[in-house]
């Protein structure tokens, strides 16, 4: 394994890492009481520079293979975008059952949320997902795709 698959395997790892504890344990529930603010952006700020590191790695591992072996871009470029598309129903799903467990929109006075805005702590689930996660590395790999065809003329 080269030095690079390993910063890749580590940042893909540590970011993963940091969407899960965003997600799982800095998002309050919608069934329970909170006061004491959104917690979560202190992790956000701090993995902020994994979640950067992790894209990079992800952008320029797709460009090195698919400039070593380009006749795979264009069948890796479909796939990537199908399961863009089925990522993005997963999100769109999971944010219309949690602003249902929410009670509504920040504008509705019955919501949980009401007058907290969109980011808050009982929301950050909704942009620090398992969905979210892989839509950003595959978004990172089309990027790639798409800077190695630029490279190798291959368009």
């Amino acid at each position: 394994m080269s030095k690079k698959q390993v910063y890749w395997s580590l940042s893909f790892l540590f970011s993963f890492f940091g969407f899960y504890l965003i997600e799982h344990v800095f998002t309050v529930k919608p069934n329970v009481i909170s006061g004491n603010g959104n917690l979560g952006i202190l992790i956000i700020f701090l993995c902020t520079p994994v979640f950067i590191s992790s894209w990079v790695y992800t952008f320029k591992l797709a460009k090195a293979l698919l400039l070593k072996n380009n006749k795979m871009a264009i069948g890796i470029l479909l796939f990537s975008l199908a399961v863009s598309g089925l990522l993005m129903v997963g999100i769109y799903d999971y944010t219309i059952e949690l602003i249902s467990a929410l009670g509504g929109k920040p504008d509705n006075p019955e919501s949980r949320i009401y007058r907290f805005g969109w980011f808050n702590q009982y929301t950050n689930s909704l942009y620090f997902n398992v969905f979210t996660f892989f839509l950003s590395q595959i978004i990172a790999v089309v990027f790639g795709i798409f800077s190695a065809m630029r490279s190798s003329k291959l368009y």
